[in-house]
């Protein structure tokens, strides 16, 4: 058990600015009337807020502040401080400490510096009086950190930890006067396209909501119609709603009803429609002679259009296809209501509703999008969800696949997007396809089969079933992966590392018996998964994967918050560059990296499971990585932004409407315009993040500048030759603020500005809060 008492009468926290006069003091401790909350101090959102209380020490005048763990525990009070970039800071206080126990070595209570460290690190135990503590740090490019007083530091700890009179004094800090030089013949390695690539998973609103055009949940009779999980409502008593296991068309039981009258049967409601649209849709159902009719309704609430279609004679399930066209507004909300005519019972099997303009099934707004995005190459269909995941019930009639229950993020995978749906949505876009197979549940034959019927002649027996599908010709996948995160503990079928490398050669030699010519990624992950997994199947391997988020679990500053994609991006390269280095033979085989998850993933999800809302400051973290991308370029192989739509996604939609995010708005520009062949930057960028490259024809040399900062710098240009103009196009990403975000009906806060520019005496002047490219037409 945690108990924390904050005692916080008085808790001071100051920050002194080093001038040539006198230093001025900030003080940030609460006031008489303020709570430690109130003054900008945290505690873990994890913890008891009951346990902590302000009370008076007679001990001291100051505010203290108090923790208590009556068992080994980790806890700690903090607070985010902005502090400058490239300066050196002390941090002083004191502590005092009662009865504090741990069973670690160089553990008990201690002040902390969030991500930083310090020189004099002092580690309190047993019983002791107020001890003065001094720590000095540098921020380097960070604009904030997090003071922490912690019980529990380096290790659990119990017993009492007090903590007054913190102060913060600055002791130096750089003047940043940003300077870069480019030398256009020291080149990298091409960037390979696929940095720009994307990745689907079956999960939350990324393809059913978003993607996809069906406009009707549950279309295949999952739930039971009528009941609390079931979207579909009916005017009959589902006491007599029977369900048919045997029924021959599906693997699923489907509804059963006792037709005798006219009255709506089931009706679905909530159904968001277009302005003066047209949709499409059909029923399958089977149903006895003396059934004559069925009748498809939508109404809104000032409209109704409904078509009546006569029952076959025949009493195997049939498909009715129908077309309605509502008089409705944009947004209007509809009722879709089915009901039969006659007497008899009827089995309802399927039913689907969509715009007419979908695009193969996809809606057209998103698809749009998507051809903004331009990207090569398209990860699917998981993530997490392909460790559970069946290839075969996403192929076949649409309506006969299953509906099921699958358990990686809890949700209903409807199988109405497998592998047909998929590829065409490739074909497009003019995309390739980089599959992920499942090496958690399955095994060697499910990926050998899948391979085969992607890539198999139609004369083996995958390529036959593909063939049967509507697709003679073998799509051809180049580039698969060979399972999904088979490290973490959270995936289905996860296993130790001794365990996973015997299944990953079992399952790679399987897949390449099939198709010889195809790539694999490995799963990978730092330390020493990757040792072993390089150790023991790097012969079956092209490549190997790896993949990062990050939060807002940090000190807040807007520098500090996008130099996190940057400095993810160099820390795995040099991951790999250890494993080459310390390995034998790995740098000889020269496996490069495939990034195929990376994102930002916090704050608010507005748009269903992780539909995680971006702001101006993520999309100049996505610039910032891209940035390093182009400064790592011979390490990645790809990058798949994670992931397309709704779901930590570039793209964001309602029902009826859809935009690109503010990280979407960079990936789409970069994409266009930052060139592809890294060319050497030396200098002082200082705070801005700068990259350079030429296009691939060396007509351009692009500047790709960040400047994550409040304020407006000018970068000095030492490089500007007669091969190198003073004027050019700009592509500038910026808003009114850091925290400013793209929706529905704002879809601009977050803009491109496309100006030229021209030098002044060599210096390029860069807006605050922003990521631009920066054009020079060689001559």
């Amino acid at each position: 058990m945690i108990k924390y008492t904050l005692a916080l009468i008085g808790l001071s926290l100051f920050l002194s600015c080093q001038t040539k006069q006198e230093p001025s003091l900030i003080d940030l401790s609460p006031d008489a009337s303020s709570t430690f909350k109130e003054a900008g101090w945290e505690t873990e959102y994890w913890s008891n807020q009951e346990n902590y209380s302000d009370s008076t020490f007679k001990d001291t005048d100051a505010r203290v502040l108090v923790i208590n763990h009556d068992s080994l525990q980790m806890g700690r009070v903090f607070k985010k401080v902005n502090v400058k970039p490239y300066a050196q800071y002390k941090v002083s206080g004191f502590v005092k400490t009662e009865n504090v126990s741990t069973d670690k070595p160089n553990a008990g209570a201690g002040f902390g510096l969030g991500k930083f460290s310090s020189k004099t690190d002092t580690v309190f135990t047993g019983t002791t009086a107020w001890t003065p503590v001094e720590m000095t740090f540098n921020t380097e490019g960070d604009d904030s950190f997090i003071i922490e007083c912690l019980l529990g530091k380096n290790a659990p700890a119990s017993g009492t930890a007090y903590f007054k009179d913190i102060k913060l004094e600055e002791l130096s800090a750089e003047t940043l006067e940003p300077k870069v030089s480019i030398d256009l013949e020291a080149q990298k390695e091409p960037m390979s396209p696929y940095i720009y690539g994307q990745f689907i998973e079956h999960m939350g609103k990324s393809i059913y909501g978003g993607l996809w055009a069906e406009m009707l949940t549950d279309r295949k009779f999952y739930h039971k119609p009528g009941t609390s999980n079931s979207p579909w409502a009916t005017s009959v008593d589902t006491t007599r709603i029977t369900l048919d296991a045997e029924n021959g068309f599906s693997e699923m039981a489907l509804p059963v009803f006792n037709v005798k009258n006219d009255s709506v049967l089931i009706y679905q409601d909530s159904i968001s429609l277009y302005a003066d649209k047209s949709y499409i849709g059909r029923i399958v159902y089977k149903a006895d002679n003396g059934v004559t009719g069925v009748k498809i309704g939508l109404e809104t609430a000032n409209s109704s259009t409904t078509i009546g279609l006569i029952n076959s004679e025949s009493t195997d399930f049939i498909t009715k296809e129908f077309k309605l066209k509502p008089k409705s507004n944009f947004g209007d909300l509809a009722k879709l209501n089915v009901s039969f005519s006659g007497t008899g019972k009827v089995t309802l099997a399927a039913i689907s509703l969509m715009p007419e303009d979908n695009i193969e099934g996809f809606r057209p707004d998103v698809i749009a999008l998507l051809k903004e995005l331009d990207s090569p190459i398209y990860r699917w269909p998981g993530g997490n969800f392909v460790s559970g995941y069946d290839w075969k019930d996403g192929i076949g009639n649409p309506d006969a696949r299953p509906t099921r229950y699958e358990r990686a993020w809890n949700g209903l995978e409807y199988n109405d997007v497998g592998i047909h749906e998929f590829m065409q949505l490739c074909k497009i876009l003019d995309a390739e396809a980089n599959i992920a197979v499942n090496t958690g549940l399955g095994d060697a034959a499910l990926a050998a089969n899948e391979v085969e019927y992607f890539n198999g002649a139609a004369t083996t027996p995958m390529g036959k079933r593909r063939a049967a599908n509507g697709h003679p010709e073998p799509y051809n996948v180049q580039l698969w992966a060979v399972g999904n995160e088979m490290f973490g503990d959270w995936q289905l079928g996860h296993m130790p590392i001794e365990e996973y490398v015997k299944k990953h050669n079992k399952v790679a030699e399987a897949m390449w018996a099939v198709d010889p010519d195809i790539d694999l990624i490995a799963v990978g992950y730092p330390g020493e998964w990757n040792d072993m997994m390089y150790q023991n199947t790097a012969e079956n391997m092209t490549y190997i994967s790896e993949h990062f988020y990050r939060q807002d679990w940090h000190a807040g500053g807007l520098l500090t918050h996008v130099k996190q994609m940057p400095d993810a991006i160099r820390e795995i390269a040099e991951e790999h560059r250890r494993a080459r280095r310390e390995i034998p033979g790995i740098a000889d085989r020269d496996i490069k990296i495939a990034l195929d998850e990376w994102n930002y993933w916090y704050g608010p999800h507005e748009f269903g499971l992780l539909g995680t809302r971006y702001f101006l400051r993520d999309a100049l973290g996505i610039a910032a990585g891209l940035n390093e991308f182009s400064r790592q370029s011979e390490m990645y192989y790809m990058a798949n932004y994670a992931q397309t739509v709704n779901v930590i996604g570039a793209i964001k939609t309602t029902p009826t409407d859809s935009w690109l995010e503010g990280t979407g708005l960079v990936l789409k520009t970069y994409r266009k315009e930052f060139g592809t062949i890294p060319v050497a930057v030396s200098g002082a960028p200082e705070p801005l993040d700068v990259a350079a490259t030429l296009t691939e024809d060396g007509t351009y040399l692009t500047l790709s500048v960040i400047n994550a900062t409040h304020q407006e710098y000018h970068l000095a240009l030492d490089f500007i030759t007669e091969n190198i103009p003073t004027q050019g196009t700009a592509f500038v990403i910026t808003g009114a603020n850091d925290m400013v975000y793209n929706d529905v009906t704002h879809k601009n806060s977050i803009y491109l500005e496309e100006t030229s520019f021209e030098l002044e005496h060599n210096s390029l002047q860069v807006a605050k809060e922003s990521a631009g490219i920066y054009k020079f037409k060689l001559n």
